[in-house]
């Protein structure tokens, strides 16, 4: 019975010893097999598809200068290679890079900028919509002030006979402000002073052309102004002076002789009707002194009319005189023997006059009554007697003047 049990326990002793072997065989065998693949995959990186180690840091080292988009792709480059082994983005890193700092220094034509995004996007599968915004930015920033300089220097070397030399340039800058204006997200490029100045130096040239246009236009239809063509304010308005200056002669002469021409047909008119009028016209009777039935016999003759108005009388009927601050026009008394003082027109102001014309007449009325003395007008009375004599000379003086003078109706 003992040796039954002794075998049995030697039979499963053995079993177990095999079991555990086995496993550490098979433990050993998995250890030489992790440690042969980790051993391959070290020994492969510094040399992964024949570029070295220090290349990679090289090419995958990010700048002070790089932008949002070269970061994102180098930090992925270096990342394939280190957690992959995978060297392929790596390899692309420095074309892209060179396509990348072609677009953002400028370098690529404006005619070209849109296929090179293109390719970029093609070449780079993970460039965003910000990305796109941020590189045409920056090569606008970078285009933009050298086009304006290529465009400011074609337009001081244009001239005005031959602009077409010229235009390629202007043209250029105004397709690129019409594409960033145009374009998404290019707000802050409007707002930069180049694209400020690219604009005003446009609406330069164009009050250069709008003017230089008017001008020619003007000069064609010369013959239909009206006004003389306004002097240049352009530089390039400037160049046609002469065209102005011939325009503006020619104009101020027909000018001249339409003036003269009116000037001739006013002066047959007024002969005409002076001539008329001397015909109908009688000479200017001298009535002062005569008496105002004298005076509407005589004027009655030479077919004119006569208005009458009365001044007061120098001398009261007592005698006295009358005081000068006193004596005023007023109504005619209607005494047809009272002598006229004044006419109007005179003639010895004018040797003509129309007939048919009035006459205005002015007598001395009869004397009147002095009205009964006030304190005050007795202390004035004295003064005004002085002088009354002088001023009734002056009332009925005339002046011996040549007569040239002819009065209208």
């Amino acid at each position: 019975m003992k040796r039954k049990k002794t075998k049995k326990n030697r039979k499963k002793s053995n079993r177990r010893r095999k079991i555990i072997y086995s496993i550490y065989i098979l433990l050993a065998s998995l250890s030489l097999f992790f440690f042969f693949k980790a051993y391959q995959y070290i020994s492969n990186i510094p040399k992964a598809n024949n570029i070295t180690q220090e290349e990679i840091y090289d090419l995958t080292r990010i700048g002070a200068t790089d932008i949002k988009l070269v970061r994102a792709l180098k930090n992925d480059a270096f990342d394939s290679w280190l957690y992959e082994a995978n060297d392929d983005k790596v390899k692309k890193l420095k074309k892209t890079e060179e396509m990348i700092l072609s677009i953002t220094e400028g370098k690529v034509k404006l005619s070209n900028i849109d296929r090179a995004m293109a390719d970029l996007k093609k070449r780079v599968d993970t460039i965003s919509a910000a990305d796109t915004e941020e590189l045409y930015g920056l090569y606008y920033k970078k285009v933009l002030p050298k086009q304006y300089e290529k465009a400011d220097t074609a337009f001081q070397a244009m001239n005005v006979e031959q602009p077409e030399e010229n235009y390629k340039e202007i043209f250029t800058l105004l397709d690129l402000l019409n594409k960033i204006y145009d374009q998404k997200g290019m707000h802050s490029i409007t707002n930069e002073e180049s694209f400020k100045e690219s604009v005003s130096l446009l609406e330069e040239i164009n009050h250069n052309f709008v003017e230089v246009n008017e001008i020619k236009e003007m000069f064609v239809n010369y013959d239909t102004l009206n006004a003389p063509i306004p002097e240049p304010e352009t530089r390039l308005g400037k160049e046609l002076d002469e065209y102005v200056f011939k325009v503006n002669d020619y104009l101020q002469s027909t000018i001249i002789v339409t003036e003269f021409e009116k000037k001739y047909s006013e002066l047959k008119f007024n002969l005409s009707e002076n001539k008329e009028l001397i015909d109908k016209s009688v000479d200017v009777p001298d009535l002062v002194g005569m008496t105002v039935e004298q005076a509407r016999r005589e004027l009655r003759k030479i077919k004119l009319d006569m208005t009458l108005q009365g001044y007061t009388n120098k001398m009261y009927r007592n005698g006295e005189r009358v005081p000068e601050i006193q004596k005023k026009i007023e109504e005619w008394d209607g005494d047809k023997q009272d002598r006229i003082i004044r006419q109007d027109p005179s003639s010895v102001d004018y040797d003509y006059i129309i007939e048919g014309s009035t006459i205005r007449i002015t007598v001395e009325n009869k004397p009147t009554e002095k009205p009964a003395e006030t304190p005050d007008s007795s202390s004035s009375s004295t003064s005004d007697s002085s002088t009354s004599t002088s001023d009734s000379t002056k009332e009925t003086s005339s002046t011996t003047e040549n007569k040239d003078h002819t009065l209208n109706e």
